[in-house]
């Protein structure tokens, strides 16, 4: 059986002042916590993958974390959680917009940089281990209205996936397999502590 380590959404949780307001953290962390019971879910299946929750991407100086990793064997996949308004998102040209509005958020460099990060780290330990894509996974803020369309969103050095097709098909996405407990290991020197 799989494990879990590290709590989703504890960073948002305890936030200071690097998000804009606290509605803002409160707004994050519903999404965190959502991907992270999926996830949760798969990890205590039998033989089911490992699961960490708020990391550190291992560069000094970057303060933006990691919000879960799934060790799926010896494949690693880096996941985000965004809560988003409805809308048709497309990117051209390297700048994406919602509908007719520019939406940066969605430029944002930080998940191939964390792919980037976890692959240099891991080679440096001696641990091989395949980084997968970066999954972004998208919740609306809206219960009855989902986001509309990720389907031209090219979010940088990541895949962006709605969350109820990410809900309905999680062991797809990430994997179901019992976790190489050597990449575990190492991965876990990276959970923030409280």
């Amino acid at each position: 059986m799989g494990r879990v380590f590290g709590q989703a959404a504890r960073s948002l949780n305890h936030s200071e002042s690097w998000l804009a307001d606290q509605s803002t953290a409160k707004v994050g962390a519903k999404g965190e916590q959502r991907t992270g019971r999926i996830l949760n879910a798969l990890a205590t299946a039998p033989d089911g993958p490992t699961v960490l929750h708020d990391l550190r991407i291992p560069l000094p100086g970057v303060n933006a974390n990691i919000d879960h990793i799934v060790v799926s064997g010896n494949k690693v996949t880096i996941l985000d959680s965004k809560v988003w308004k409805p809308g048709f998102y497309w990117t051209l040209f390297g700048a994406t917009r919602r509908g007719v509005e520019r939406f940066a958020p969605a430029d944002k460099q930080t998940m191939r940089m964390a792919r980037e990060a976890v692959t240099t780290y891991l080679q440096k330990q001696g641990i091989r281990a395949t980084v997968r894509s970066p999954l972004l996974i998208v919740w609306s803020s809206q219960t009855k209205r989902p986001t509309s369309s990720l389907l031209l969103l090219r979010s940088p050095g990541a895949d962006a996936v709605n969350g109820p097709t990410f809900e309905h098909n999680a062991a797809h996405f990430v994997g179901g397999k019992a976790a190489n407990e050597r990449i575990v290991s190492a991965l876990a020197q990276l959970l923030l502590r409280p």
